[in-house]
C-alpha cells in the first residue's frame, strides 16, 4: 500500500512538472510595461507631465516589489529536505514543488492616470505553484552539488526558463545528533523575447537541521532569499535595478516508507509564507 501510494505522488509531481499550464504564468501579468502608467487614450510617453511621468514610475516600483517576492520564494523553495550529506556518488534526483501564497500587501493598489486602477501582477491569484526537477550529487569532504530546472511554453512566445545551482556542506554528521548542513543555490531566469525587458536572479542560502527516525525524519532550517532585478522598457523612460532580501524560515516532514524512495512536505514563513513539497529517489 505504500509503495503505490509513493509511486502515485511521484506519477502526479512529474505531471506537474511536464503538463502545460501547472505554472501560473497565463494568468499572472508578467509584461511589466502594463503598470508604467497606464498612459491615457490620445496620449503618448513624450506628452507625459513630470507628475505624470512621477505617478507612473511609482505604479511600477509597487507592482515590481511582489514580484521580487515571488521569485525569490519559487526559486529558493524546497532546496532541501535534510541536513544530511550524501556520501561519494550518492545521489538524489526528484520533483519539487513549492507553492506561494499570495498576501493582501502583494496586491498593490495601482492608479492610473485616467482615474482608474488595478492591482498589480499578482492580481487574481491566491496560491501561485512553481514544479521543479531537482537533483543532488554528494562529492568529496561532505559536499553536495545541486542542480534545478523548470521551463514553461509562453505560446508562441516561446519558454520561461528557470535554472539554478547550488552546494550543500555538511557541518555535522555524527549519526547520534542531528545532521547540521549549510546550502546555497544562484538561480537565473531566461525570458522570451518579447519580455527582454527584464533580466532577474536570485541567491538562496540556509542553514538546516534534521534529525531521522525509522521511517520520518523531521527538519528545519532558516536562511535568506535575495533577488536582483533589471528593467529597461526602452523607449519608454524608465530604465531601474531592484534588489530585495527576505528571511524564510521552514518545517517539515520527510517519509521514507520503504528504502531510496522519499516524501517530504514543509511549511515556509517568514515575510512570504508558503508550502513545499517533494517526491523522489535517495542513494546514500
Amino acid at each position: 500500500m505504500k509503495k503505490k501510494l509513493l509511486v502515485l505522488v511521484l506519477m502526479f509531481m512529474f505531471a506537474l512538472v511536464f503538463t502545460p499550464g501547472t505554472f501560473a504564468g497565463d494568468d499572472l501579468e508578467l509584461n511589466m510595461e502594463n503598470f508604467w502608467g497606464p498612459i491615457p487614450p490620445g496620449q503618448t510617453y513624450q506628452d507625459m507631465t513630470p507628475e505624470q511621468i512621477m505617478m507612473a514610475n511609482q505604479n511600477m516600483n509597487d507592482a515590481v516589489d511582489p514580484v521580487l517576492d515571488m521569485f525569490g520564494f519559487l526559486a529558493g523553495g524546497g532546496l532541501y529536505n535534510s541536513g544530511d550529506v550524501h556520501g561519494i556518488a550518492g545521489f538524489d534526483v526528484g520533483v519539487k514543488l513549492t507553492a506561494m501564497q499570495v498576501a493582501d500587501d502583494q496586491l498593490p493598489f495601482l492608479p492610473d492616470l485616467s482615474s482608474n486602477y488595478q492591482y498589480g501582477p499578482l492580481q487574481g491569484q491566491s496560491v501561485i505553484p512553481l514544479p521543479m526537477l531537482h537533483a543532488g550529487v554528494g562529492l568529496f569532504g561532505n559536499f553536495e552539488v545541486l542542480g534545478r530546472f523548470f521551463s514553461y511554453p509562453m505560446g508562441d512566445e516561446g519558454n520561461l526558463t528557470l535554472i539554478g545551482i547550488g552546494a550543500k556542506y555538511g557541518l555535522l554528521q555524527n549519526f547520534a545528533l542531528p545532521k547540521v548542513a549549510v546550502v546555497a543555490a544562484y538561480h537565473y531566469l531566461t525570458l522570451p523575447d518579447e519580455y527582454d525587458f527584464a533580466s532577474v536572479n536570485s541567491m538562496s542560502a540556509a542553514v538546516v537541521v534534521s534529525k531521522g527516525f525509522p521511517i520520518i525524519s523531521v527538519y528545519g532550517g532558516l536562511g535568506l532569499d535575495h533577488v536582483n532585478l533589471e528593467i529597461d522598457l526602452d523607449p519608454i523612460p524608465y530604465k531601474e535595478k531592484f534588489n530585495k532580501t527576505n528571511f524564510r524560515g521552514n518545517v517539515g516532514l520527510k517519509l521514507t516508507p520503504f528504502p531510496f524512495l522519499f516524501i517530504n512536505l514543509d511549511y515556509n514563513f517568514g515575510a512570504v509564507e508558503g508550502l513545499s513539497m517533494g517526491a523522489g529517489l535517495s542513494i546514500r
